[in-house]
């Protein structure tokens, strides 16, 4: 295996990961648990988020796909898993390299505030509006739900 970062891979590995740790920070703008579509979100956002980013940093795909499971619906628990591999199969060096494009992202994970909105639900499917404010911007976010053996889950997050 070729273990020199070529400025292609460099890029393509900071836009992965730039779309990957972006979402997940607008998601990591909102605590709870998954009975309802707004607790789903704050349960992720006070308890699965740190675990995803960690793993994801550390390269550990299987530890991000187990996360994902819990928070995500089945699709964007694949998308992750993907985003996850890609991640891992990258060098120490290549992963330090790609991550020093998302430091601003880790900052902001700290000063991040939010506040959910309005709740659509409609049988098994649900929008969860939430405004977020990280960086010292706010941004509004509408997240699609999806109730998957009888739990809320995040969905279309990925794409």
């Amino acid at each position: 295996m070729n273990t020199e970062m070529t400025p292609r891979r460099a890029r393509r590995t900071a836009a992965l990961l730039g779309g990957t740790f972006a979402t997940v920070l607008a998601l990591a703008a909102c605590g709870g648990n998954s009975d309802t579509p707004d607790g789903a979100v704050e349960n992720f956002l006070d308890n699965g988020i740190e675990d995803l980013v960690g793993a994801m940093v550390d390269g550990d795909a299987d530890k991000a796909g187990e996360v994902a499971e819990e928070y995500f619906c089945d699709d964007d628990v694949a998308s992750v898993k993907e985003a996850a591999g890609m991640f891992a199969e990258l060098s120490e060096e290549e992963r330090k390299e790609a991550l020093e494009g998302a430091d601003d992202a880790f900052a902001d994970v700290d000063d991040m505030k939010y506040e959910i909105g309005e709740v659509n639900e409609d049988g098994d499917t649900a929008t969860v509006e939430v405004s977020i404010t990280a960086g010292g911007e706010t941004s509004d976010e509408t997240l699609d739900m999806v109730k998957e053996d009888d739990a809320w889950k995040i969905c279309g997050w990925m794409g």
